[in-house]
């Protein structure tokens, strides 16, 4: 796998704290001015010595400056020291080190009373004390700091790559690398479903719609990776997964900050062995795809023993109580993603199967699943069917309803999935469906509805029929259109103004039910 472009940018460079150096005994360097708590744990990238009157310009962030205060002489009013001081904090600089003994006895007070007050650390340096055996100082702590982390990424790269070895080998390999780094990492599917995460915890818990979210939104965006702020404490880094044009999951990690090179190369790992675990799991073979096919022929010949053995390696759950069956039109799906979102929900939803039968694909599922699989089938516009809700016994049934009202929408245009209804091929509907007065005074009561949704680019036709299809249930209703409960009452009420009706009367709902239907979406 090719090392995401995220991880070909440069590493911040290796880094000391500023403690380790003032700790070296042997250099004698006393901290006089500027501390606060967090002095000690300041970053040090280099020791530069300058004697220049303005030496900013030439200093890289986290640089120690060290000076004999030659050009002091010029700092004696405390605006110049400030001043001087301040372009270093600008800067960057990580400290100051004053070599007394030379030009100065002592530090001069307007520098000491300025690092105190902009907050750089100064430290005096002794007239024993040379320059160069402080930079050398701070090289072999870098250089250690170097060794140290070579150690700690080859050890970790090896504890991960073992950890990839074991049954549950990506969950085992996300545990162990969060260990590592000490912050949580996760990996998700396309659609931002969280499939591995460790450590657990209640507050990455709270996390994770916002996780799906932004997960799913880098996917869409196309982009390989990106640094993103929560909002409630650390923001969290995302590099996508898999290979050119097969995006198979998200890999989520706690921003640090600062990645070093060592914690890049670790995350690196842990995203070329989710690609290949993920490459694995998405490639369902035939031999799995005849197993599944079997089981819904062993489900439609009422075996359910036989089904529930055979199913007990491949699914997580046969469907069981209330299920539908949707069929869909696989010659009209145009975007591969569709595919691998079905098989993300396929494959995270017990009491779900997706299989084919009779050469076209289908879909088993409890009836809780349905506003999911509707939502997919309606985002890819794929023609599809939903037959009435049943039980495994009545299989066949459902299979045949879910046949016809396929049929219907294929015949119909609509790219919307059309519930079966025995208007779609018998019943007192079906009569009116042939009589041309029927449609005409359908079209003529739904009119309103229609010019309203046309001028103003509303949608209270569709919220209306789902909203009667739901029996006046608003919480389900509006769960299966994705929008909020109070949204889809405003809606109906809407509905009910432009038609001037009450929609809390039988006879109102069955005739504008019955119009709904007789109209059909070619009349809109």
């Amino acid at each position: 796998m090719a090392v995401p472009p995220d991880l070909l940018q440069a590493a911040p460079s290796p880094a000391i704290e500023l403690g380790q150096l003032l700790h070296e005994y042997q250099l004698g360097l006393v901290l006089i001015a500027g501390a606060d708590d967090g002095t000690p744990a300041r970053s040090v990238r280099w020791v530069h010595v300058s004697e220049l009157e303005d030496p900013a310009p030439f200093l890289t962030p986290r640089t120690v400056l060290l000076t004999t205060g030659a050009r002091f002489e010029a700092l004696r009013r405390q605006a110049d020291a400030d001043a001087y001081v301040g372009r270093l904090v600008d800067a960057g600089a990580a400290a100051l080190g004053v070599g007394v003994g030379l030009h100065w006895d002592r530090v001069p007070a307007p520098i000491v009373s300025a690092c105190d007050r902009l907050g750089l650390p100064l430290f005096r340096v002794p007239y024993d004390t040379p320059f160069i055996a402080i930079v050398q100082t701070s090289v072999r702590l870098i250089n250690a700091r170097i060794r140290d982390r070579d150690v700690w990424a080859l050890e970790s790269q090896r504890a991960v790559t073992n950890a990839s070895l074991h049954q549950d080998g990506l969950g085992s390999a996300v545990r162990e690398a969060a260990s590592r780094l000490g912050r949580w990492v996760c990996i998700t599917d396309r659609t931002g479903r969280i499939i591995e995460l460790a450590p657990q915890g209640e507050r990455l818990a709270a996390q994770g719609e916002w996780i799906r979210r932004e997960a799913r939104r880098l996917v869409e965006r196309g982009v390989s990776a990106g640094r993103i702020g929560s909002g409630s404490g650390p923001g969290v880094q995302m590099q996508v997964l898999g290979r050119q044009g097969q995006v198979l999951g998200v890999l989520v990690s706690e921003d640090s900050g600062a990645p070093d090179t060592a914690e890049r190369t670790l995350l690196g790992l842990v995203a070329a062995l989710a690609t290949l675990q993920l490459e694995h799991r998405s490639g369902i073979d035939a031999a799995q795809a005849t197993l599944r096919e079997a089981i819904v022929h062993l489900l439609l010949a009422d075996n359910f023993p036989l089904a529930e053995k055979l199913a007990s390696g491949t699914l997580a759950r046969i469907p069981q109580g209330s299920v539908v069956v949707v069929r869909y039109d696989g010659s009209a799906v145009r975007d591969a993603s569709f595919n691998e979102d079905l098989h993300s929900l396929d494959a995270g939803s017990p009491g779900l199967l997706g299989s084919a039968l009779d050469g076209g694909p289908l879909i088993i599922a409890e009836a809780r699943y349905l506003p999911a699989i509707r939502r997919l089938l309606l985002a890819h516009g794929v023609p599809s069917g939903v037959s009435d809700r049943g039980t495994l016994h009545a299989l066949g049934e459902l299979v045949g309803q879910a046949d016809r009202a396929l049929e219907y929408a294929v015949a119909s245009g609509s790219a919307a999935p059309i519930d079966y209804l025995p208007a779609l091929h018998s019943g007192v509907l079906h009569l009116l469906n042939g009589h041309p007065e029927a449609h005409q005074r359908a079209a003529g009561l739904l009119a309103p509805l229609r010019h309203h949704d046309a001028r103003h680019d509303d949608r209270i036709e569709e919220s209306l029929t789902t909203w009667l299809a739901h029996h006046g249930q608003t919480s389900p209703a509006a769960t299966e259109l994705g929008i909020h409960r109070h949204t889809l009452k405003a809606r109906v009420q809407t509905a009910a103004n432009l038609l001037q009706v009450d929609l809390d009367s039988p006879d109102v709902r069955a005739e504008l039910w019955a119009a709904l239907r007789l109209a059909g979406p070619d009349d809109a």
